[in-house]
């Protein structure tokens, strides 16, 4: 039984939401997404990573790609798999899941991002990312932690 059937079969949920997204890096700074400040979108005003839903058949490293192609007019070769994570959300009786990627830029590629989704974006560092920590949302935070600790000597 492939893998996503097993676990919504376990927790008697269907999969809400198949999503990815991306730890943006560049020379130690992680790019963040401004979410919007509307009530319809999951955690409003709020920082986070920027990506998305997969859509049809594609893969999540075709989702992502395309994602950053939408949300940033950013073509990227490439990305590494980091982790993929099954969020179980019991009080409303869901699955998510959610591929994350890491994606190196080169110093070239900031100046030409251009963003179309969100109020904004921005540069940080770990110790800036600490400061707003509870202004992250909660499932990237915690991967942003954890890529941290990976790359900690």
């Amino acid at each position: 039984m492939p893998i996503v059937a097993s676990i919504t079969k376990a927790f008697d949920v269907a999969l809400d939401l198949d999503s990815t997204a991306a730890v943006l890096v560049c020379g130690g700074q992680y790019l963040l997404q401004h979410r919007e400040d509307r009530p319809e979108v999951a955690y409003p005003g709020w920082w986070s990573l920027f990506g998305g839903a997969r859509e049809g058949a594609e893969s999540a490293e075709e989702a992502i790609m395309r994602e950053l192609r939408e949300e940033l007019e950013l073509d990227i070769p490439n990305c590494r798999h980091l982790i993929t994570c099954w969020y179980e959300i019991a009080f409303e009786n869901r699955i998510t899941r959610k591929a994350y990627f890491v994606v190196e830029l080169a110093a070239t590629q900031i100046d030409r991002l251009v963003l179309h989704e969100g109020q904004g974006m921005g540069w940080f560092n770990a110790a800036e990312i600490r400061a707003i920590a509870d202004r992250i949302v909660p499932y990237d935070i915690g991967i942003l932690a954890l890529y941290e600790g990976l790359r900690a000597p």
